[in-house]
């Protein structure tokens, strides 16, 4: 009897045993698998959120997922390259496109990956050489001018004068007559090159002038507006007017999509005899940047209102990037009916109208947001 006790209490000695090892790996599983889980998501966050720091990546055609990745990690733009590749698998986010791409330190994975989806540039974007000009998409010649000064030897004033220089410009225009002649045969232009400086870095001390520089920068939207010729001519579009419409849509879009979307819009309000209404052109028109625009600069005395004049106005108002330039060569949702957008600054999100009640419910709607961010 003694011995039947004894043998009880060792099998439920040695079961409490297998059970206290059994939670205590299920226990440890527990531990490791939070612990990835969150090692995953910390991860994925930025890599410092308070930086301001910017990098430049370069994505090669062909590159596979991995390869950019350790680019990312390598330049301090991701935390962990692995956690990174496995974050675009799951969520369909690898279709990298070749090109320059500019991320902030202050990105989280996802939207680091989200820019790298996007149109990158085939020219590189950051430079700290004190030689190199940076042309951002949508400056204008003015703003080019400014730049160029502190970057080079030439003056704003020498640049300027240039742009005005009609047997300089002309002599472009008999090179280059598929991109310029219809900007030549425009009247009331401010400048007959405004549009056609491509958006690029371009070493200012290389070029044996500055109308060597210039040339430089024409070529490189030469160049990218070939493709599109034909698409413009079956728009019934001149390369003045197609440039004109992608210099409104870079600056009223901050995405390929939207900035198709927009070219829509503003083709949809040329068909049915409406003015473009863009803040964009008034601001150009009164030469000068104004958050807020009151009822009387939109009455500015000036072709290049498009408000107070249907069409397309002289010619551009900037100089406008490729994915701007593409969506007037493929506009999309035409056949949508859109003839408004109004754009919650907040969010960056662009709402499109079909009708004015439409769209005044929009903008009414938004204007507390869209007044803090001005």
């Amino acid at each position: 009897m003694q011995r039947s006790t004894r043998r009880r209490q060792r099998s439920h000695t040695g079961r409490n045993w297998m059970i206290g090892i059994f939670v205590a790996i299920v226990v440890v599983i527990i531990g490791v698998v939070v612990g990835r889980n969150l090692s995953y998501k910390n991860s994925l966050k930025a890599v410092d959120p308070d930086s301001h720091k910017k990098v430049q990546i370069e994505v090669q055609q062909g590159a596979t997922a991995d390869q950019v990745a350790g680019e990312l990690q390598k330049a301090g733009a991701i935390k962990d390259a692995g956690n990174f590749t496995k974050y675009i698998s799951d969520n369909n986010l690898a279709d990298f496109k070749a090109g320059y791409f500019v991320v902030g330190k202050n990105m989280t994975a996802k939207q680091v990956a989200t820019k790298l989806n996007g149109v990158g540039s085939d020219t590189p974007l950051l430079t700290t050489s004190k030689n190199a000009l940076l042309i951002r998409e949508g400056e204008s010649i003015d703003q080019i001018g400014t730049s160029l000064a502190k970057h080079s030897k030439y003056t704003k004033a020498e640049f300027l004068a240039l742009m005005k220089d009609t047997s300089f410009v002309s002599q472009l225009a008999k090179q280059y007559p598929e991109l310029l002649n219809s900007s030549m045969s425009s009247t009331g232009v401010r400048y007959h090159l405004e549009g056609y400086l491509f958006p690029a870095v371009y070493d200012t001390k290389k070029p044996k002038s500055l109308k060597a520089l210039v040339e430089q920068m024409v070529v490189a939207t030469n160049q990218r507006v070939q493709p599109y010729l034909a698409q413009f001519q079956e728009e019934n579009l001149t390369v003045q007017q197609a440039m004109t419409l992608a210099s409104l849509a870079q600056k009223e879009a901050n995405t390929p999509a939207d900035m198709a979307k927009v070219a829509g819009v503003f083709f949809n309000r040329d068909k049915a005899n409406m003015p473009m209404q863009s803040d964009v052109s008034v601001q150009y028109a009164l030469q000068q940047h104004k958050p807020n625009l009151s009822l009387d600069d939109l009455k500015v005395d000036s072709p290049y209102n498009l408000y107070a004049n249907t069409g397309y106005g002289p010619g551009p108002f900037n100089n406008p990037g490729l994915a701007a330039i593409k969506a007037v060569a493929q506009p999309t949702d035409e056949s949508e009916g859109y003839l408004y957008f109004v754009a919650n600054m907040k969010t960056g999100k662009i709402h499109y109208s079909k009708t004015l009640d439409e769209q005044n419910a929009y903008t009414a709607k938004y204007q507390d947001d869209n007044s803090k961010q001005k």
